[in-house]
């Protein structure tokens, strides 16, 4: 399961431009978790978690303004969560945001009212673009390889 990724690497998996991340980082509204000494920057799955739902609620029209006052929000709101990330699932409307831990169920007009963001479905595409060591088939069950 990878943990840090690269701007590039963000933007291959969030499908926005590089030069948005860039823009992004130096205004302050999304930056890197980490940043080694030669200000290489690295992205942690939270930071991932984020830049995604800003795309998603970019698409929903929502603006600039009331984009940076969300994931402001969402910010202050995941330290108060006593669950892991990824089993969270968040509705997100323009006035609230809301989070449950597990799967929302809801019927057709709540689901036009609030934006569904499943962190596990983030997860399973970061997975699927990066699998993990232990899971790729190279080597068969119980054999060691040593070069």
């Amino acid at each position: 399961m990878k943990s840090f990724f690269t701007p590039k690497e963000v933007a291959r998996i969030i499908d926005i431009s590089y030069r948005q991340i860039q823009y992004w980082d130096k205004t302050n509204f999304i930056k890197p978790s980490y940043r080694r000494k030669s200000k290489y920057r690295l992205y942690t799955f939270t930071d991932l978690f984020q830049l995604k739902i800003s795309k998603v609620l970019r698409k929903h029209g929502f603006s600039i303004q009331k984009l940076r006052t969300t994931i402001e929000n969402l910010r202050k709101l995941l330290p108060q969560v006593n669950h892991p990330l990824i089993e969270l699932t968040f509705l997100i409307d323009e006035h609230k945001i809301l989070v449950f831990n597990g799967d929302v169920v809801m019927d057709e007009k709540a689901g036009e009212n609030y934006i569904k963001f499943r962190v596990k479905d983030l997860r399973t595409e970061v997975d699927t673009i990066y699998p993990s060591v232990e899971s790729s088939s190279f080597m068969e069950p119980g054999r060691v390889s040593f070069g």
